[in-house]
């Protein structure tokens, strides 16, 4: 048995970390049986991203508190597109608790060469795969025959309580978009704090193309992922986008090159941002690639012009009705003002 934490300042210790060990975990086991209270969008397309590129492993899934607290639009696109998969390709399943509440946090790895493992404790599926959330989470790792009973365990439960995704009539969706909702180093500002960046906005302005390259830009989830020695590849994440800005642009007089900068959102949030690169073409979210990712893409799915999974295409911008963003000098120093809102 081995303490699994978060381990980040200003509390770490020698332990091995859950997100640590899943990932490296899921890179040698052939089934994986996952129980989880909650799960988040991107992990579970992700998931999928995974056992696409490399064929494995075998996915067992029970979603636990969805059926009562409700999903987001883009949760159910993301399980329902995970379960097609899996059933298609005989490679596992998805199910819904509909009978009770089921609020734990259980994962079992069956290794290539039959051993098995688990994990149980705190961590949600999300947070094994949001390496930059400062949530602190603490599991128990089981290794060898301590791990049976909760692979034995998941089993039972997903029969019990559980029904297969695509039997479950799911008709009504949380409309709350939570992917920036009290996340790592961003703000959801006031009514009345944006409005005051807005009355100090300045004529100095660039229109951004937001481009739709198959594999870079807002696509980068279909590059090439990290593939270790043996040739296992790990997908980027689904949210983490990279604009490339032309250097007609960046060359202009006023544009922030080279620098980190604040910036308020039209729709009222606040993080930071930075240009890097050659020529300054790199505009991105500071620390966390992802953020930028999840205001664009986001607000794509929450219009129901992006398909979680899918890629960002002209049709797709063509059918939210915008296909730049609008970067906006203000008053304040180092701060900006962006904007996203379809054109219609």
């Amino acid at each position: 048995m081995e303490l699994l934490l978060s381990n980040f300042p200003p509390i770490v210790f020698e332990n091995n970390s859950s997100r640590n060990y899943f990932e490296k975990a899921i890179k040698d086991c052939s089934v994986l049986q996952i129980a989880s209270g909650y799960i988040s969008s991107d992990a579970l397309i992700e998931l999928k991203r995974i056992v696409e590129l490399n064929s494995k492993p075998r996915i067992e899934l029970l979603i636990g508190m969805h059926y009562f607290d409700g999903f987001t639009r883009t949760q159910y696109e993301a399980a329902t597109a995970l379960n097609k998969f899996l059933n298609e390709n005989g490679l596992g399943f998805v199910y819904l608790s509909n009978i009770m509440k089921f609020h734990g946090k259980m994962y079992s790895f069956t290794m290539n060469d039959s051993s098995k493992a688990a994990i149980v404790g705190s961590s949600n599926l999300g947070s094994l795969y949001d390496k930059v959330n400062r949530l602190y989470e603490a599991d128990i790792l089981l290794e060898g025959e301590e791990s049976n009973p909760i692979f034995d365990s998941i089993g039972v439960i997903t029969k019990r309580i559980g029904s297969p995704l695509e039997s479950v009539t799911i008709t009504t969706f949380n409309e709350f978009n939570q992917l920036l909702d009290q996340h790592e180093n961003v703000k959801k500002v006031s009514t009345e704090e944006l409005a005051d960046v807005l009355s100090q906005t300045m004529s100095l302005n660039f229109d951004i193309p937001v481009k739709t390259e198959p594999k870079s830009n807002l696509n980068a989830f279909f590059g090439k992922g990290r593939v270790d020695k043996r040739g296992y590849e790990m997908p980027r994440p689904w949210y983490e986008v990279e604009i490339i800005v032309s250097n007609k642009i960046t060359s202009q007089k006023g544009y922030p090159a080279h620098q980190s900068f604040a910036v308020y959102t039209d729709d009222g949030w606040y993080f930071q941002c930075e240009t890097n690169g050659d020529y300054s073409k790199n505009f991105r979210s500071k620390e966390d690639l992802k953020i930028l990712g999840k205001w664009i893409k986001g607000r794509l799915e929450d219009s129901g012009a992006l398909s979680i999974g899918n890629p960002v295409t002209d049709e797709v911008l063509e059918k939210y009705g915008r296909n730049t963003i609008n970067l906006r000098a203000t008053r304040k120093e180092n701060v900006w003002f962006i904007s996203f809102k379809p054109d219609r």
